[in-house]
């Protein structure tokens, strides 16, 4: 997402930008989800002073968080059960209170012009649009209108027209998230991008391509794959390209090529007031200003709505190489991929599941694999270099204590074993039907992965709830699916438990985690606090040298 031109040496006005941080009013009582917790209004205080002067009273979110509105204090009238207790995001209680302005009928003529008639007041439309899929998250509204642009044009006048009846707006991408990202805590107009999901443009010499942002990361690829290229990110399936720079997803191949910031080359967005911006050019690298593009991939919808990106795209792999093998403990898998990749063997995947995961997966696709640890690899390259790889990391294997390395080079074989992954969280939901799941999501440096999975998987193991690790174990991201029945009191406080643990572990070790606790949101408040006074300090001497 972005909200401004670029800055220095580019076309970027510093007036309009410190009118940007400076101009009206505007608290901010909810964070960007997948890296600060929803928060409840404060006695009117902002949460980040130099965002509570926005020149727009808006909430923007693109399969993301949400700006909240200083608006009447009024209880939605979309639920009418109003005596929910209040979580966080590490909480099974509802994220956020929200409160609730209704939608002027002269702004629903307006967005119905506006969009030639492609909206919705339907409720069942409406609630789906507000209750993320296979997710605990909650909030107490939802959108009361969903509308469906197909250009860039159309989101701007949206835009313009909701800041005009301040109205808060939550854009809605692919709907993938499991971390509720596409709550709507506030109300107020929903702007589904899936109609705006052309490839405007493709440059083969150049080796990238333009698109709009609700296209889908796999459909983009069919698209791609007659030109020998592919966009290497792979996140859920559903992903769409504009979700998945809000939330800078990474995916089993990030190890290789790193996340969606590493592979955006530019963003074309709506701002809050409307103003349509590009935050670069199609150049791959520049040292000319601030590199608004790496800032706006991760706000998570907090700085625009995103109409356009521009992403670098990688030649298909000549040969590819799938390897799975086994362990006796979780540390001795992690150990692997540790050493692996202290070895500079070039891996393009290195995922880990635990026996519990394993075991799902049997009882969900009617397998018999071995309960037990597993990694799997995957090794591209010309034929001769990825077998060499693979007999590389097999030495490795056998001298941890692995057992049963197998590989397999086939299409159909390749697809069935990467299909274990992929489906991990839908085999956890077949274990458990009727179970809800909390997934925690940290990350810690590659040297402590061990140690950080040895310890959760001990604390795990003695729960009394279903709890299954599956980590991208080449750049150790640790994700525990927590499965837990929303109606048993003691199964909502084990699972927040459970992930109050995780998180402090991946912070004593210099970690980092989605997934914050209330005293760590504190201390994260105040960081926020200290570091956006500097930012505005320095910007406004910029502007008056």
């Amino acid at each position: 997402m972005a909200f401004l031109p670029r800055f220095s040496r580019s076309n970027f006005c510093r007036p309009h930008f410190l009118r940007f941080l400076q101009s009206s009013t505007l608290n901010f009582h909810t964070r960007a989800p997948s890296h600060h917790e929803y928060v409840n209004h404060q006695k009117g205080r902002s949460l980040l002073p130099w965002l509570s002067s926005l020149p727009i009273a808006v909430a923007v979110a693109l399969s993301a968080g949400a700006y909240a509105l200083n608006l009447e204090k009024t209880h939605s009238l979309c639920e009418p059960d109003r005596g929910h207790s209040l979580g966080g995001k590490g909480s099974t209680e509802l994220v956020v209170q929200g409160y609730h302005k209704d939608v002027p009928l002269e702004l629903i003529n307006e967005l119905r012009t506006i969009c030639n008639g492609n909206i919705s007041l339907d409720y069942d439309e409406r609630f789906l649009h507000g209750t993320p899929q296979n997710s605990f998250h909650k909030a107490v509204n939802f959108p009361d209108v969903i509308v469906y642009p197909s250009s860039e044009v159309e989101v701007s006048k949206i835009v313009r027209a909701c800041n005009k009846h301040k109205v808060p707006i939550v854009p809605y991408g692919g709907a993938t998230s499991i971390e509720g990202h596409t709550l709507s805590p506030h109300g107020g107009v929903c702007i589904d991008m899936s109609t705006m999901k052309r490839v405007k443009s493709l440059h083969v010499e150049d080796m990238d391509v333009v698109v709009e942002p609700g296209i889908g990361w796999m459909e983009l690829n069919e698209y791609l794959k007659p030109y020998g290229l592919f966009f290497p990110l792979d996140p859920g399936p559903g992903a769409t390209i504009g979700g998945m720079c809000a939330t800078r997803c990474s995916g089993s191949l990030a190890v290789r090529y790193g996340t969606m910031r590493d592979n955006v080359i530019n963003l074309q967005v709506v701002l809050a007031d409307g103003d349509i911006v590009r935050t670069a050019s199609r150049a791959r690298k520049s040292a000319a200003g601030y590199d608004l593009t790496r800032l706006m991939i991760g706000s998570e919808g907090t700085l625009g709505v995103i109409t356009e990106v521009t992403l670098r795209l990688q030649k298909l792999p000549e040969h590819s190489v799938v390897a799975m093998c086994n362990f006796k403990t979780i540390k001795d898998a992690a150990d692997v991929s540790i050493a692996t990749m202290h070895s500079g063997i070039q891996v393009s995947r290195v995922e880990l599941l635990d026996e519990v995961q394993i075991r799902a997966i049997n009882i969900a696709n009617e397998k018999n694999l071995p309960e037990v640890p597993t990694l799997l690899f995957e090794f591209i390259g010309t034929e001769a270099y990825t077998r060499e790889q693979t007999l590389l990391v097999e030495k490795i294997v056998r001298e941890h204590d692995g057992t049963n390395f197998v590989f397999v080079e086939t299409p159909e074989a390749k697809t069935e074993l990467w299909k274990i992954r992929k489906e991990a969280l839908w085999a956890c939901f077949a274990m458990a039907p009727d179970y809800e799941a909390m997934i925690t999501d940290v990350c810690v440096p590659l040297s402590r992965l061990a140690e950080c999975i040895s310890k959760t998987k001990a604390l795990l193991d003695a729960s009394s709830l279903l709890c299954a690790v599956v980590a991208h174990a080449g750049d150790g991201n640790i994700h525990v699916i927590i499965m837990f029945d929303p109606n048993q009191e003691d199964h909502r406080k084990e699972a927040e438990s459970l992930n109050h643990f995780m998180v402090h572990t991946a912070l004593e070790i210099e970690g980092i985690t989605s997934m914050l606790d209330q005293r760590e949101r504190e201390r994260e408040r105040e960081r926020e606090r200290s570091d956006s006074t500097t930012i505005v300090l320095l910007l406004r001497r910029t502007d008056d040298d």
